[in-house]
């Protein structure tokens, strides 16, 4: 059971901060220009309370106790910033010092990233084996999070607003983004061998590219873009959840360190 946790935690945190990223990203642009700001506010606060759900969810499943404290700090900072945006705007504060949510969805992002890379480096941190620090670890992960949380933001929007049109775009953006995601997971394993490993790594490739890719295949046949776009998010977050699990094998794998970071 404790292996569950493990392989489901760090996917869960993961896509948390990435839809923090984008709900900060989001919310500062929209700040700059105003007109903006009232029809997709619902938006941006539902991307922030998920974002902070997912990040409680995450830290609760790994254990606070087994997260090493660098990576704890960066997350709960990135919560505890995007709390604080998200209490702003639902107050005056926004119309009174319009840069303020502005200036507040920028360190979001930035802390966010941060608490990303902060903890794909502690994978990589004292005797790490050698899988876990291959130089395609940290773009990996960083492109796992902010691909996950485009997905629940696509969501998002399309249970708030969204017309066939965007339906159609935001597949086509998930499908471009699973296809880099399997292509740089295919070049890192294919850096660190282990050849037995191959029927399941290629179901993660599989699931990646070829799930966003059949939904965006499904919503050009006209069908409307609610399931396809489901489908697309479902199994990104599986590839996620999966693609983790691997990575755990692997560095267990090796003597170096017995006790992998969840």
């Amino acid at each position: 059971m404790r292996g569950i946790w493990s392989s489901v935690a760090a996917p869960l945190s993961r896509s948390g901060l990435g839809l923090l990223m984008w709900s900060g990203m989001t919310t500062a642009l929209l700040h700059l220009r105003p007109g903006g700001v009232s029809t997709l506010q619902t938006l941006q606060r539902a991307g922030l309370l998920t974002g902070i759900g997912l990040l409680v969810l995450g830290s609760l499943a790994g254990g606070a106790s087994r997260t090493p404290r660098r990576v704890w700090i960066a997350t709960s900072s990135s919560c505890l910033i995007a709390a604080a945006l998200w209490l702003m705007l639902g107050t005056d504060v926004r119309t009174a010092m319009p840069m303020l949510p502005v200036a507040s969805g920028v360190l979001l992002l930035l802390a966010a990233f941060s608490a990303v890379t902060v903890a794909a480096a502690a994978h990589g941190a004292g005797n790490a084996p050698a899988a876990w620090r291959h130089p395609l670890v940290l773009p990996v992960h960083l492109l796992l999070a902010m691909t996950a949380g485009l997905a629940l933001l696509y969501v998002l929007m399309d249970r708030l607003f969204v017309s066939p049109a965007d339906g159609r775009t935001m597949l086509a953006t998930l499908a471009g983004l699973g296809a880099c995601l399997a292509l740089c997971k295919g070049v890192y394993w294919r850096a660190i061998g282990g050849h037995g490993a191959w029927l399941q790594r290629g179901g993660v490739v599989l699931l990646m590219a070829g799930g966003p890719l059949l939904a965006w295949g499904l919503v050009l046949t006209g069908l409307p873009a609610r399931m396809p776009l489901m489908i697309a998010v479902a199994t990104l977050l599986a590839a996620a959840v999966w693609e983790h699990h691997l990575f755990l094998i692997d560095g267990a794998a090796v003597p170096e360190r017995t006790t992998p970071i969840s």
